[in-house]
């Protein structure tokens, strides 16, 4: 489904979650709450966030008998930490506020837990695009919260390697292998920070156990191939760029690389067409990298 109709099947369903919620059919709203939180997206959050009846300044906006002060306190504060975040969390809280007035609180505190975890995991991703001690803080802030998310714990490893905190920065990464061992991004992740640190023998093995959970890991193929043909490998690196190109037909890197690789060994016919490849789906600076490649390859030495 295309972006712009999630958003607009995920306001639909939001909008309706709310006329069944003011209805009083609080069970259908908290399944169409739930269907909703397969597609929201950042996009949408802004215009729902202020639409939606859930501002308890108007306690009699909601059915049933108004709430008291501590829970309007309560539910101002979750608000508060669902407000400007994705609509994933938005829907959490809608849930939980929905749980809330049937007086489930047990189920009602699970969600606003998942509301206030989303709000975090959404701004710890978006502070890693900038890097810096802030991404640094959200991430480490994710992993405060649940310890045994292995996906905060591999963001904050990705926070930590930008920073340039390798020792920290793995040990990350083995923190979330330690909760999911069959995590494939996680020995991936592994994997470039060793490599990285041109600890090459542990790079390849912690490449290979990402590939053994993950066959189609076009990345962990590629850069396998990498760090084979720097030990001297050509037959292993030709074989782990097949494959990543097999994974994914549109890897113009591992396109180039193939032909690189297939020209230096003699398959100048299979290294061609692997360049041609290439040069239909890179930009025109790897276009001139793969030219100056490929002569330097023809040339005797």
């Amino acid at each position: 489904m295309a972006a712009k109709a999630k958003q607009a099947e995920a306001a639909k369903l939001h909008d309706r979650g709310v006329e069944l919620w003011l209805g009083g059919q609080r069970d259908e709203a908290i399944a169409t709450f739930r269907q909703a939180l397969g597609l929201e997206t950042d996009a949408i959050s802004l215009q729902l966030r202020d639409t939606l009846p859930n501002s308890y300044s108007d306690p009699d906006a909601t059915p049933g008998d108004p709430i008291n002060l501590q829970q309007q306190n309560a539910f101002a504060a979750y608000r508060n930490t669902v407000r400007l975040t994705t609509d994933d969390a938005l829907a959490w809280f809608n849930i939980g506020l929905t749980h809330e007035k049937e007086g489930r609180s047990a189920e009602a505190e699970q969600a606003f837990i998942e509301s206030f975890k989303s709000y975090h995991r959404t701004h710890a991703a978006k502070a890693l695009q900038g890097g810096g001690k802030a991404a640094i803080n959200f991430c480490q802030r994710v992993v405060e919260i649940d310890p045994k998310d292995a996906k905060a714990w591999i963001n904050l490893g990705a926070a930590l390697g930008q920073a340039e905190q390798p020792d920290e920065e793995i040990e990350a990464y083995r923190k979330a292998i330690q909760l999911a061992p069959k995590y494939a991004e996680a020995w991936y992740n592994l994997g470039v920070a060793q490599a990285r640190r041109e600890e090459d023998a542990g790079a390849i093995q912690a490449y290979k156990q990402a590939l053994l959970l993950s066959p189609k890991f076009a990345k962990a193929w590629f850069n396998l191939g990498v760090l084979q043909g720097k030990l001297g490998n050509p037959h292993e690196k030709i074989r782990s760029y097949r494959k990543a190109v097999e994974s994914d037909p549109n890897f113009g890197e591992a396109w180039h690389n193939l032909g690189v690789i297939l020209s230096a060994v003699g398959k100048q016919k299979e290294g061609s067409a692997a360049f041609q490849r290439a040069r239909k789906l890179l930009n025109p600076k790897f276009r001139i990298a793969e030219s100056i490649e490929s002569i330097s390859i023809k040339r005797p030495s």
